[in-house]
């Protein structure tokens, strides 16, 4: 019984020496973890216990990492697994460091746990990765997985690392780092200065053009703006700062997501900087199919980061595509953002060389960046090439607007030689007036004799005119026959009307309608006669008794008539109007609209049926009219109108009285008498008009049955 410990210890270091272990020194800030100082061990089902490693039970079970040639069971684990790996570090150093054990940036984890046993037998676990909240995180440092090793100078120790693999983890570029607790720090203070530089000279950018853009209302100052923050959430997101506050997101989604807000930014800026709609007319639509495009990436983009975000799986194919929209995007963008500024610049658009210039020290900064990536120059050239980019764009927005208040003051100084010339000629003008004033007052005394003359004749011609078409119209008498209580609100323009009410019956049917015909005065007239003709001819010769089909035959008649074919320069004129057959024995109402909806107000409720939108006349979108078949009850008030009172102009305000007062002050009065509701109409659209002109023909006829 006394030899098993010691057998137990003897094993653990035959296990051991077979694992090179990674020295620290007090000479190294940071060592990588090479072939054969690191071991793994399989956990498909995430079951293993930390206990029964420190046991030393498990130790034949671990196998060596070879980075040039990584065993085929290590990179083929599924995602929601466990991979363990187990460190053997050797501390040399002779004073107390803190050490950091980082990973690479292109490996993600859903979870880190660093497991380390103490003399005292306590074990201490170390939380990081991507779904561990930071405040939950071992170090939060720029959203960093780091872990910290505590391990006093002179003494070596074993160490066991867990992994909870996620979608986005690559394990054939897995690889781990040993730093020194200062030199990160160092590192990380190195980066915020310069990221806060960088940030500031942005802000200042902004500051400083918010004003600008306020002041003169120019499109390009606002896209400027929203370039440089879309580049600044970019770059923030890039950096990880975001990722200190909340739990990381799906990486490459998120970038590919901000970049696409980036690239169609920097597309817009710079088709208003260019002003590639006036100056390169074809190439302005290649820029705008480049930003359709970079929508159609930023709404994939976007959709994938969702549902990720709900732990969705995307397949593998969806997500290549949203890169693959990516880098053409960004490809183009490069390539639309030269070639347009490089004609402009020939043909002397100075404003062009500065967009030009801006360009290519963004093409710099990201050249360097992945050509020197592993050097403090290229890991900050990016941010070096936008600031230029950024302060070359400010320099040529100021050179651009200058450029457009010179063209203002020259178009301001061209304005002002024409109104001189222009008050020349008026002057010269005004004097051959006078010398011919006096010439002419005779003529124009006869003529103004001539035209009273012509003026009492066209006067006598309107009121037999209005004579004929009041015979037309149908009397009262016909209304209070077929329908008892009714008013007819009725108010032409002038003297005649295009607006016309007809009025007949078909043994217990009964057909109605209210009518607006194209203008007012003689033409409209003339049309109102025109339609009443032809409605007598389809209704009581024809006998079509359907409101549908009546107005189908009247836009044919209509059409036929004025010779409308639908040709440029041809006759416009239609009639729009509402048009009811009510039938006296089925108490069934049909009603059919050009254009004019109907009015039923049943219970103190009012139902509103519309026609359709279309005139009695040749139409571009032509089609049947439609029927509606009601079933009308005792006590049931029907009001048809045309746009004459809700079009007037009046009020304090000299607005429109509009549909929807109309029809409030229709439901209002409509329990009242007709004869009384014709009144308050009358009233309340003289009161409404005041001294202002009646602008239309206005009719409103009421029925109850």
């Amino acid at each position: 019984m006394r030899f098993k410990p010691f057998l137990i210890l003897l094993i653990i270091s035959q296990s051991l020496v077979a694992q090179k272990p990674v020295i620290l020194s007090d000479f190294i800030q940071e060592v990588a973890i090479s072939d054969l100082q690191l071991h793994y061990l399989d956990d498909p089902g995430c079951s293993i216990e930390a206990p029964w490693l420190f046991s030393g039970m498990m130790d034949l079970e671990f196998r060596p990492v070879d980075f040039s040639n990584p065993d085929p069971a290590l990179l083929n684990s599924k995602p929601g697994s466990c991979i363990w790996f187990r460190f053997y570090f050797d501390n040399r150093s002779t004073n107390q460091f803190s050490f950091h054990l980082q990973r690479n940036l292109y490996s993600e984890f859903d979870e880190f746990r660093l497991y380390q046993k103490f003399n005292n037998e306590l074990v201490t676990v170390r939380k990081s990765g991507n779904r561990i909240h930071p405040r939950s995180k071992d170090v939060n440092i720029s959203g960093s997985d780091d872990l910290r090793i505590f391990l006093p100078p002179g003494e070596n120790d074993t160490l066991y690392l867990r992994v909870t693999l996620s979608d986005e983890s690559i394990l054939s570029s897995l690889t781990f780092t040993i730093s020194t607790h200062q030199s990160v720090i160092s590192k990380d203070r190195s980066k915020r200065l310069v990221f806060g530089i960088f940030v500031g000279i942005m802000l200042i950018m902004i500051l400083y053009h918010i004003p600008l853009f306020v002041k003169g209302r120019e499109n390009s100052y606002l896209l400027y703006i929203l370039y440089i923050l879309a580049f600044l959430f970019f770059f923030i997101n890039k950096e990880g700062y975001i990722y200190e506050l909340t739990p990381r997101f799906t990486s490459a989604p998120t970038n590919i997501f901000l970049l696409e807000i980036f690239l169609l930014f920097f597309l817009l800026f710079g088709r208003a900087y260019l002003d590639t709609r006036n100056t390169l007319q074809s190439w302005d639509t290649i820029l705008l199919l480049a930003v359709w495009f970079t929508v159609g990436g930023l709404c994939l983009n976007f959709t994938i980061m969702l549902i990720q975000g709900f732990g969705v799986y995307i397949p593998v194919f969806i997500q290549l595509g949203g890169m693959a929209i990516m880098f053409v995007s960004a490809i183009g963008c490069l390539f639309l953002a030269i070639v347009p500024a490089m004609i402009l610049t020939r043909e002397s658009f100075q404003p062009a060389r500065y967009f030009l210039f801006a360009n290519l020290f963004l093409i710099l900064g990201v050249a360097i960046n992945y050509a020197l990536k592993d050097y403090s120059l290229g890991k900050h050239s990016l941010e070096f090439g936008v600031t230029l980019q950024i302060l070359a764009f400010s320099i040529g927005l100021s050179e651009r607007i200058n450029l457009l208040k010179k063209s203002k003051e020259v178009a301001q100084r061209r304005i002002i030689d024409q109104l001189r010339e222009n008050a020349a000629l008026k002057d010269k003008v005004n004097r051959e007036l006078e010398d011919k004033v006096q010439e002419r007052t005779f003529e124009i005394q006869a003529q103004k004799e001539h035209i009273e003359k012509q003026n009492k004749e066209i006067k006598y011609s309107f009121d037999y005119a209005k004579k004929i078409q009041n015979t037309v119209l149908p009397r009262n008498e016909v209304f209070d026959n077929l329908f008892g209580e009714h008013f007819i609100f009725f108010k032409p323009r002038d003297i005649v009307s295009g607006d016309f009410y007809w009025i007949t019956q078909n043994e217990h049917r009964i057909v109605l309608t209210a009518a607006d015909c194209t203008g007012h005065g003689v033409p409209g007239s003339l049309m109102s006669m025109l339609g009443i003709t032809m409605l007598h001819e389809i209704v009581n010769e024809k006998h079509i008794t359907h409101t549908e089909e009546i107005l189908n035959q009247l836009r044919m008649s209509i059409a036929r008539t004025l010779k409308q074919e639908g040709k440029i320069g041809e006759q416009k004129d239609g009639i729009d109007m509402a048009l009811v057959i009510y039938d006296t024995k089925t108490r069934q109402l049909e009603f059919s609209g050009a254009n004019n909806p109907i009015y039923i107000i049943r219970n103190g409720e009012m139902l509103e049926y519309k026609g359709n939108n279309m005139p009695v006349a040749y139409y571009e979108k032509m089609s049947d009219f439609t029927r509606y078949t009601l079933d009308m009850k005792q006590g049931d008030r029907i009001y048809m109108f045309t746009d004459g009172f809700p079009d007037q102009f009046g009020g304090p305000q000299g607005k429109k009285f509009k549909y929807r007062p109309f029809k409030d002050l229709l439901l209002e009065i409509s329990e009242r008498p007709m004869e009384e509701q014709h009144r308050i109409l009358s009233l309340i659209f003289e009161e409404w008009k005041g001294d202002l002109s009646q602008i239309d023909d206005v009719l409103v006829i009421g029925l109850r049955l």
